[in-house]
Parts: C-alpha cells; structure tokens; sequence
C-alpha cells in the first residue's frame, strides 16, 4: 500500500452512511492536505479499498449494511490492510464498542460529535507513525 497518491497527498477514505456527516467530515478535512475518497457504507468502502490505496480510514460504527465493526473485522483478516490506520467515529461510547474496535485492531475512537481540530489531529499522528513504522521496515530490510 503507497504511503501517498502520487501528488503527494495522503489518502483518507471516509466512510459514513449519513450523507450530511460524511459532508462534514470532508468540508472540515479538504482545508489540509488530503486526497478524500468517500463510500456511504460498509460494502462500497470494500469495494473501493479493493482498488484503491488509501492511507487512513475514517470509519462510523453503525451502518445499515454493514457495521464499522465488520469491516475492520473483514479489512484485518488481509494482511494487505494489517497496518491500515482506522479511526472510528461513533456514537456508542460504551466499553463493548470499545472493547470490540480494540480487538480488531482500531487505531482511534472518536465520539459523535466530536471537536473538529481533534479529528485532523488524530490523522495527522496516525499518519506521523505509519509513516515512521515503513521508515523502520525499510531500515530492518536494508541491514
């Protein structure tokens, strides 16, 4: 999976069913340096990473066809996406969504609604220890 597209912008692929939320999500991130991709629920989010690289998901827990609980659940079982950065956004702040986006390896929890600087933030270091782990891997593969 490519660290960036080739115009240098690293790649976030939001993923809500509610259209206004998803609209949101982009008018707050199209003011930094992404390429945005948007799917409006689970299914189209597959589809889309099966053939697009995507550097970070930005991923709403509760979907009608497909939770964001299943598709990190489905995205963990290909080693292709074993270090994809996930962050949830949702409106269940309870310990078993916890719980259960931990297990499956979720970056991130953000809770609707949530401070929109924190968002960018959260991305931001995701991307900073992506971006550092590949450095590290490329190292190890060259000693």
């Amino acid at each position: 999976m490519s660290e960036t597209q080739d115009n240098g912008k690293p790649v976030v692929l939001i993923v809500d069913d509610d259209t206004d939320a998803s609209r949101a999500v982009v008018r707050l991130l199209q003011k930094y340096n992404y390429e945005l991709l948007t799917a409006a629920g689970g299914v189209e989010a597959l589809d889309i990473l099966a053939k697009q690289d995507v550097d970070i998901l930005v991923l709403d827990v509760m979907m009608p066809d497909m939770t964001g609980l299943e598709v990190c659940e489905k995205l963990r079982q290909q080693q292709r996406f074993a270090d994809l950065p996930i962050i949830l956004l949702t409106g269940l702040d309870d310990f078993e969504t916890r719980h259960a986006g931990m297990k499956l390896g979720v970056s991130e929890f953000l809770c609707k609604p949530f401070p929109h600087q924190e968002l960018v933030s959260r991305i931001d270091a995701q991307l900073r220890v992506r971006k550092l782990s590949k450095e590290i891997e490329s190292a190890q593969s060259q000693l």
